[in-house]
């Protein structure tokens, strides 16, 4: 069980969960601390903006009555200079609510204070020259809170507007309050929601790894449903396909390679077996010997020929053959090739031709491109008729840039079989019969090194025309 536990902590689903719920998380502490301070300081700034508008419109009324305070004398209406004040400023008291405290100086005499301040004057100083002032100060007669006070001091008047700020706090604390109690439930909400999320999600990643557990190299024909989607899962349904099809290929490739190469060294090896047994079955004289050792010999020739192909073709499988490539004339390329198959070419009353339709260099792997012209040579002499010529010809061509040709004339290739020829040991009903001493693989190996060289490799054969295999080299590469 806690292995599980612990799993289930690796997993993604999980990890998705905690990733959602604490982005919800801090989401939701940056939105509740905007929330906070802009509410905070929409407040202030709405108290300041009513205590200056109180000050400046308490100025207003006792500057416009053109009243000379310090000389004011009671009469039967007004017995102080505070109930003159007080009737002056009158509208301004009543119409705020923010007027908690109010005093008005003249000439640094106290000539109104509100009832509420009981004769307890408010001393604000400042060294700011502006002629409003906002001020947060303390004043335990006053307030068990912080105030906030507008001076204004202006033509010998000091007037002091204040309000406690504890309704700001009071209306802070209970945001802060209502914040810790639903940031908790939210948080859970993220935690399931985030969990439902991530389930639903990933669930097709539970169908995709189950499926795939399912395949083995038994029924690599089957696929991983969910293909059909156009969503991540869909494309990632879709690359593991590919790759399953690539896999069943390669098997199936590695299979007809281990089945074909068997076949093709079980022949020889069958040939060898069955002639020692009979030469050792009795006496013989020397001739018979020598006859048995010379077919021996070529068998073994042809063993080694196998063997050297399915060598190279392995290099060519597992990325180990590196190019070395070199500049060198088409010339000096073709003609050693020519020489080496003049005899066997002259062996079955054939001869080589080489036509030289312009002379230019190519920047090849010398060695390899020399291999797979012979091949070509190879192949034309063993399925060209008796008594015809073979022709190599050379050309440069604006579109297909260097074309090598080898062209003999001997029985067509169908159509359909063009491409099937360069397959690994794929023969031709009318080529299998063993005098031709092929193994299918010569044209294979021709390809590998053509495209090895970013080349094309092309056939033309029609009944009653000419066989024309054609190496195709971008000059571009070369």
């Amino acid at each position: 069980m806690l292995f599980d536990r612990t799993d289930f902590f690796k997993t993604t689903r999980f990890k998705t969960t905690l990733w959602y719920s604490g982005l919800f998380l801090v989401l939701e502490i940056v939105s509740g601390l905007i929330i906070y301070f802009h509410l905070r300081n929409s407040m202030l700034n709405d108290l300041d903006l009513s205590l200056s508008n109180q000050a400046q419109t308490i100025y207003k009324f006792v500057s416009e009555s053109n009243v000379d305070l310090l000389d004011f004398q009671p009469d039967s209406i007004y017995t102080s200079k505070e109930d003159y004040v007080y009737d002056l400023i009158f509208d301004a008291l009543v119409l705020n609510p923010r007027n908690t405290f109010v005093q008005v100086k003249f000439n640094n005499n106290l000539v109104f204070q509100s009832d509420n301040l009981n004769k307890h004057a408010i001393i604000l100083n400042t060294k700011n020259p502006r002629q409003i002032n906002l001020i947060d100060f303390n004043d335990a007669f006053l307030s068990d809170h912080t105030l906030r006070g507008a001076l204004l001091k202006t033509n010998k008047y000091e007037i002091i507007v204040a309000f406690p700020t504890y309704l700001i706090s009071e209306t802070l604390k209970n945001l802060t309050d209502i914040n810790i109690i639903i940031g908790p439930i939210f948080l859970v909400l993220a935690v399931i929601g985030g969990a439902i999320i991530s389930s639903k999600s990933l669930s097709r990643i539970d169908s995709i790894i189950n499926k795939t557990k399912e395949i083995t190299a038994q029924n690599l024909d089957e696929k991983i449903p969910g293909g059909d989607y156009d969503d991540e899962y869909g494309r990632l349904v879709r690359t593991m396909n590919d790759m399953i099809l690539r896999i069943k290929t390669a098997i199936d490739y590695m299979n007809q390679f281990s089945i074909a190469a068997s076949h093709e060294l079980k022949t020889p090896l069958t040939i060898l077996r069955g002639e020692i047994e009979i030469a050792l079955k009795s006496p013989k004289p020397a001739e018979a010997y020598r006859q048995v050792l010379e077919s021996n010999y070529e068998e073994t020739i042809r063993l080694i020929n196998i063997v050297d192909k399915l060598f190279f073709l392995s290099k060519v499988d597992h990325s180990l053959l590196k190019l070395k490539k070199e500049k060198i004339n088409i010339t000096e390329l073709l003609q050693p090739a020519i020489n080496q198959m003049r005899v066997f070419a002259e062996a079955k009353n054939m001869k080589i031709k080489f036509v030289k339709n312009t002379e230019f260099n190519l920047f090849v792997d010398i060695d390899l491109m020399r291999r797979a012209v012979i091949n070509l040579i190879e192949n034309a002499i063993k399925y060209g008729n008796e008594f015809t010529d073979i022709i190599i010809t050379c050309n440069l061509d604006k579109s297909d840039g260097a074309i090598i040709s080898v062209t003999n004339q001997g029985e067509n290739i169908p159509g359909e079989f063009h491409e099937k020829i360069f397959e690994r040991f794929f023969r031709l009903e009318t080529s299998r019969s063993r005098e031709t001493g092929g193994v299918g693989l010569g044209l294979s190996i021709v390809r590998s090194i053509v495209e090895f060289h970013k080349g094309k490799i092309r056939v033309e054969s029609e009944v009653g025309k000419d066989t024309i295999f054609s190496i195709l080299l971008d000059p571009k590469e070369t």
